[in-house]
């Protein structure tokens, strides 16, 4: 566990705990490391899969690989999301300026047809 022989026989007491404690968390962590690079291979697998099948119609693209780590936490797996959802917020609002904007040029170049045409465009 990381304690060594002096501390054990002459230390405090309570440093026992302390350490077992410290080893617990340690193999709780290595072992979500394992169990992480698992999902990561896994999930890899799964999106080569489609590109290496012998029989596959047509070309077949792999998946996307992440674009950021698993979350860990609870608290890192809300983060991610706040942020997926702005990141998809802020894309609507480009399309809808780019829409906005493709809309006023299309309307500016109607006027000027009708004004072409001699025809007066009331809008």
């Amino acid at each position: 566990m990381g304690m060594s022989y002096n501390e054990f026989w002459y230390g405090d007491p309570t440093l026992v705990r302390d350490y077992r404690k410290a080893w617990e968390i340690r193999q709780h962590n290595e072992e979500w490391a394992r169990w992480r690079n698992g999902m990561y291979f896994y999930d890899a697998l799964l999106k080569v899969a489609p590109v290496l099948r012998a029989f596959a119609k047509g070309k077949v693209e792999p998946g996307k690989y992440p674009d950021r780590p698993y979350p860990l936490t609870e608290k890192e797996a809300k983060e991610q999301e706040r942020q997926r959802e702005e990141e998809n917020f802020k894309e609507y609002l480009r399309r809808m300026e780019a829409e906005s904007e493709r809309n006023l040029k299309l309307r500016e170049q109607a006027k000027k047809e009708a004004v072409e045409n001699g025809r007066e465009c009331h809008q």
